[in-house]
């Protein structure tokens, strides 16, 4: 499993609107290249906008704790990796 890539990907498509876009547009295709378990990508492609919308929202529907989403939030590559 590679939590820290998914965490990455969370906390990123949190931040960035137009990465939240994208993921929620086309999950299956943005997701096909990164290094997810089957859950992890499953979990990821059944976000909806809503869940976008509080950081509890967003760490319920995740399956994570607010504190974990805060954690790589604040990591440079959190901010750099677009999808």
């Amino acid at each position: 499993m590679s939590r820290r890539e998914f965490m990455i990907v969370l906390a990123h498509s949190h931040n960035c609107g137009m990465c939240r876009a994208k993921l929620l547009a086309n999950a299956s295709d943005v997701l096909a290249s990164r290094s997810l378990s089957e859950s992890e990508k499953e979990t990821l492609i059944d976000l909806k906008f809503e869940d976008f919308i509080t950081p509890d929202g967003l760490a319920r529907a995740a399956h994570v704790t607010r504190a974990d989403l805060e954690t790589f939030a604040g990591e440079p590559v959190v901010r750099l990796r677009h999808l």
